[in-house]
């Protein structure tokens, strides 16, 4: 008998911390870790941004078996900014065996980290278990992030089938936990008017900053209620949590970066704007 093939693996990880420059009174990073496929790029920040990096996977995609861990670590009174550089492609996996991400965000006392997503496109066959962890150390930390997922290449005209995607996600304040969510995609989840209601894109803003019934009542009359694409936005606890569903992911992105730029400009004083790299 012939063994079965063994496929190339990759173990990638990407780690970003800043520290706060007392002297100078700004940011810089303090600490820098990178293996393949991840890699993390320092363009020039826009004005009115702080320090940024670019998360970026250079094998081009994720496979099946593949395990990747992302950690950004905003140090006390820092100002960061880490975003994607080009939406993730999730492979069809040849395997049951699902590619894994784990994503650990930290920000210090008096910090302001914000994690700008792009897409996750899974395509028909693909196998991901994803999960979020962010830890605030303490009250006045501030957090802006979240995810955006997609269920097959639209413009192919591929239906996602067969797919497998667990999500998780835990925020701790102080080291309670304040929030956690878990979301496994299954045909009756997909369709069901109590779960993602035919949608093929999905998207998530965690904001932890300010007033939030403030932040809450600003966004609601901005956030789209369409046969394209509906949000809500509500607190739970903490945290300022929006939610949006979409038929059509093109759709979705736009009203998902509009939303986001509100929020960066209210909650951590920054321009109502997204870098340039988003829109490339």
């Amino acid at each position: 008998m012939t063994a079965a093939p063994r496929h190339q693996r990759a173990r990638g990880r990407a780690r970003t911390a800043f520290r706060q420059d007392q002297a100078a009174g700004v940011t810089r990073l303090s600490d820098l870790y990178q293996s393949h496929p991840m890699r993390a790029l320092f363009p020039r920040p826009a004005k009115g941004d702080p320090i940024t990096a670019v998360l970026a996977t250079v094998s081009g995609g994720i496979a099946g078996g593949d395990r990747i861990e992302i950690e950004i670590d905003g140090g006390d009174g820092t100002e960061s900014l880490v975003l994607a550089q080009a939406a993730e492609k999730i492979y069809r996996a040849p395997d049951p065996d699902p590619a894994r991400i784990a994503f650990h965000l930290q920000a210090g006392p008096g910090a302001g980290v914000e994690y700008l997503p792009q897409e996750t496109i899974l395509f028909d066959g693909a196998r991901l278990h994803r999960e979020t962890v962010v830890d605030i150390a303490a009250a006045d930390g501030r957090v802006l992030t979240g995810e955006i997922a997609v269920f097959g290449r639209g413009a192919m005209g591929e239906t996602v089938r067969d797919c497998a995607f667990r999500e998780t996600w835990r925020v701790r304040i102080a080291g309670r936990t304040v929030w956690r969510d878990a979301f496994a995609l299954t045909p009756d989840a997909r369709e069901s008017r109590f779960g993602l209601n035919g949608a093929d894109a999905v998207g998530t803003i965690v904001c932890v900053a300010g007033d939030l019934a403030t932040l809450r009542d600003a966004l609601r009359p901005h956030l789209p209620q369409t046969d394209a694409v509906t949000a809500a936005v509500g607190c739970v606890g903490p945290l300022l949590l929006v939610r949006f569903l979409g038929r059509d992911p093109a759709a979705l992105r736009k009203a998902y970066y509009e939303t986001w730029s509100r929020l960066r400009q209210a909650a951590l004083h920054r321009p109502a704007r997204l870098p340039a790299l988003i829109h490339c």
